[in-house]
């Protein structure tokens, strides 16, 4: 992993266990870490509630996570970014950081593992 890519409280794999990213200064330890893949579970740790719609074409899943002020963040099946012109990036989330560094960024809160 490149410490670009990180900031203070993502999680990340130090050992082999996800841990929290607490100081800076561990973002220069980054090449000793491995990224996290991106899981409903982390999605569900992160506070998203899981829903499905049945269609005739089938079941459609989506994640969505409700703010304060009434905006959703929403995923899809494939824990994609559903919302307006995000969806169009063709940037792709693989890992638990990439979601937590674009919540951050569209939001400017921090997305953390809820109770």
């Amino acid at each position: 992993m490149e410490a670009t890519e990180l900031r203070i409280g993502n999680y990340t794999l130090d050992h082999g266990h996800p841990e929290q990213i607490p100081y800076g200064s561990d973002i220069d330890s980054a090449g000793l870490m491995e990224p996290i893949l991106l899981t409903e579970d982390w999605v569900i740790k992160f506070g998203f509630e899981r829903f499905e719609f049945e269609y005739e074409e089938g079941i459609e899943v989506t994640y969505v996570l409700e703010k304060k002020n009434g905006h959703q963040f929403v995923l899809s099946d494939t824990l994609q970014p559903m919302d307006g012109e995000i969806a169009m990036l063709d940037y792709k989330l693989q890992y638990v950081h990439q979601i937590q560094n674009l919540y951050f960024a569209l939001t400017n809160e921090e997305l953390t593992v809820k109770g």
